[in-house]
C-alpha cells in the first residue's frame, strides 16, 4: 500500500494506492479516514490496482493523513 499526500496551498489530496491483494485492508484504510475526518471527499478507481484520492481543505487533509497511517498500521 503506497499513501502519497499532495499539498496545493488551500487544498490537499492523499492518494491512497494498492493492489487487489490488500482489497479489503485498503477500503477499511479508506472507510475509516472519510468517518473520522468529515469535509473530505472519496474518488475511487481501478480494479487491480485499486486508487483512492480523498480531497479537501489542507487542515482537514493533515487529520485525515494522521488517521490514515493509525488505520494502515492496524
Amino acid at each position: 500500500m503506497k499513501i502519497q499526500y499532495q499539498d496545493y496551498g488551500a487544498v490537499a489530496n492523499i492518494v491512497i494506492t494498492s493492489t487487489v491483494f490488500e482489497f479489503r485492508k485498503h477500503n477499511r484504510v479508506a472507510d475509516a479516514t472519510l468517518l473520522c475526518t468529515p469535509g473530505i471527499i472519496a474518488t475511487r478507481t481501478g480494479m487491480f490496482f485499486m486508487k483512492t484520492v480523498l480531497s479537501g481543505k489542507s487542515r482537514d487533509m493533515l487529520r485525515a493523513y494522521r488517521a490514515v497511517f493509525r488505520e494502515a498500521a492496524r
